[in-house]
């Protein structure tokens, strides 16, 4: 563990890439995204929690999740529904993730098509996630809006927790 995230932005494409090895085997950090029992215990920023509502990892298929902060005051609750649109088992997801209400209405403008993808790599698993958004400045507020260090917690958490998983006898 301890390994670091490496985040680049390129405003001319419009994404944001996230990039971290973690000490976890390849068929485990793919369980880690595709199981809403896993996701749960990790997806956010440190001291956020996600509730899953529906994840159905298949083209097509959804995933209707919330973030929410565990205290309360510490920012608001976020609602999401992302769409695959590729699912290549134990290789990559391709989903596009909107904000939306709580009624699962999606927020205009919100839409941002990510790519996750999943290499064997000395130690463990290449996790890669591209984040493409709809317009340049899109991208420049993701920073200020906390998505960048929000990643940056999320892939600690994701290791934490499947490390805990991997040790357990």
């Amino acid at each position: 563990m301890g390994r670091k995230t490496i985040i680049t932005k390129d405003r001319e494409q419009r994404k944001l890439t996230v990039e971290r090895i973690v000490s976890i085997p390849l068929k485990l950090s793919w369980e880690g995204w595709t199981k809403p029992e896993h996701i749960e215990r990790w997806w956010g920023p440190r001291n956020w929690t996600a509730t899953v509502y529906e994840m159905d990892v298949r083209p097509g298929g959804a995933w209707r999740y919330r973030i929410a902060p565990d205290t309360a005051g510490e920012g608001d609750a976020a609602f999401c529904k992302a769409i695959y649109t590729e699912v290549v088992e134990w290789s990559r997801l391709v989903y596009n993730d909107t904000f939306t209400d709580s009624q699962w209405n999606p927020v205009e403008g919100s839409d941002m098509l990510t790519f996750v993808t999943f290499d064997e790599a000395r130690g463990g698993t290449r996790l890669s996630i591209i984040t493409q958004f709809a317009s340049a400045e899109d991208l420049d507020q993701a920073e200020p809006m906390g998505m960048v260090e929000g990643y940056q917690e999320t892939l600690e958490r994701f290791e934490h927790q499947m490390q805990y998983i991997l040790n357990q006898p």
